[in-house]
């Protein structure tokens, strides 16, 4: 084997491994962080389209991982859509009644955040926004709704799989 063969196989090999260890980070990550102190972003308008960035803000905002045992309500919308905004604020509402039950997904269509968002998207967004989705404990569809929804009558969609 000659010396620049060996310098190859070994920078395939370090970039593998380094490949691997990123992979073994990124699933961590994944599994253990949860979206948490949702909030309506300031400035967001209930009456007319303006854009002012997505409507809900929070922390650890990138989880889409589904938690086993535990039933998810995913919201798709985008920046700029009144029925997002006003979609949004029922969203928080509800959030702050169920968070320590539910799982809650917040996904910006236009701006995915990453691999998992973008299988939610494939898997459930059918191109109409506001969408809430709604998934049992076992991650099986429960129920999906497109465009705007009481905030009773979506406590109601979630409580059928609590």
């Amino acid at each position: 084997m000659t010396v620049r063969n060996a310098r190859n196989r070994q920078k395939t090999y370090i970039a593998g491994i380094a490949a691997m260890m990123t992979l073994a980070m990124c699933s961590t990550i994944a599994s253990a962080i949860a979206a948490e102190n949702l909030r309506l972003k300031d400035g967001i308008s209930f009456v007319q389209d303006t854009d002012n960035g997505f409507p809900i803000v929070g922390d650890k905002m990138e989880d889409a991982t589904l938690d086993q045992n535990k039933p998810t309500l995913i919201f798709f919308g985008a920046a700029g859509d009144l029925n997002t905004n006003r979609q949004a604020k029922r969203l928080i509402d509800l959030y702050k009644k169920i968070q320590d039950k539910v799982k809650v997904i917040v996904i910006d269509v236009d701006h995915p955040a990453n691999a998992n968002v973008v299988k939610l998207i494939k898997t459930y967004y059918k191109g109409y926004i506001p969408l809430n989705v709604v998934l049992d404990k076992d991650g099986k569809l429960s129920t999906s709704h497109s465009g705007e929804i009481d905030t009773g009558e979506l406590k109601s969609k979630v409580d059928r799989v609590l």
